[in-house]
């Protein structure tokens, strides 16, 4: 249960993520600064499955994973999806991450969408258990969402939101996304952007900024009242 929105404007470019989760989970390991292949990157860590949701490296490609819910397979023995979308940090090219992502046995894992984007690339994998798709560009519409719950009730909902409250040619572009991710509907809590079920709710928002000289990535965990907490902001410099 998330939701995710994208964003590009002349040097510079960035996603916002709401991360919804089963109260039974544990709290996230806030962002920290990594390095794998010698790629160093930015992510928040899940405790229970040693992965992540979302990453942001060095050479300016950001990685976020949304399960699957609109199909019905679960592996027998599941791989945390987490770890797949975090072995892709350490690839500084699309096209490797590309190659990567489409070279694994995805037999372990459970349906997801899996979504990759840089300055000159967003693209989207959807794997329902059986088949991996690709989309990519103008294939794709804002915002991304997944949901435990009435799947399609939700998607259609915060789509219309998104519509409503959203306008791509207004100089405050950037800053209705973020109301957006803020949107909370007392009506249907369950189906805003801003979610609370008796099951699950929003736990973290994430914003990413990547420019030429630096990414942020701002985190803010949500409490049980729907508060976002402090906002956490860790820089990566770019500079080699």
């Amino acid at each position: 249960m998330c939701t995710l929105s994208w964003w590009q404007k002349p040097g510079c470019y960035g996603v916002f993520f709401n991360r919804d989760e089963s109260v039974r989970r544990s709290a996230a390991q806030p962002p920290g600064i990594w390095q794998e292949g010698g790629t160093t990157y930015i992510c928040p860590l899940d405790p229970d499955g040693g992965g992540t949701w979302i990453f942001a490296n060095r050479a300016g490609i950001i990685g976020c994973l949304l399960n699957n819910y609109s199909v019905p397979h679960k592996a027998k023995n599941p791989v945390s999806r987490g770890l797949l979308l975090k072995s892709l940090a350490r690839y500084e090219t699309i096209p490797a991450a590309v190659e990567a992502m489409e070279e694994v046995d995805l037999a372990s894992y459970s349906g997801f969408h899996l979504f990759l984007f840089s300055d000159t690339a967003t693209l989207l994998y959807n794997w329902d258990g059986d088949r991996l798709s690709r989309q990519s560009g103008s294939q794709l519409s804002r915002p991304l969402t997944s949901s435990g719950y009435r799947y399609e009730e939700v998607a259609a909902y915060r789509r219309e939101q998104f519509r409503l409250q959203v306008d791509p040619e207004s100089a405050d572009y950037i800053k209705n996304l973020e109301e957006f991710h803020n949107y909370h509907d007392e009506r249907l809590p369950a189906h805003s952007p801003l979610m609370v079920r008796p099951d699950a709710r929003t736990v973290s928002q994430s914003r990413v900024s990547v420019e030429p000289n630096q990414i942020s990535f701002s985190y803010r965990a949500v409490d049980l009242g729907r508060r976002p907490r402090s906002d956490l902001l860790t820089t990566l410099s770019r500079d080699s």
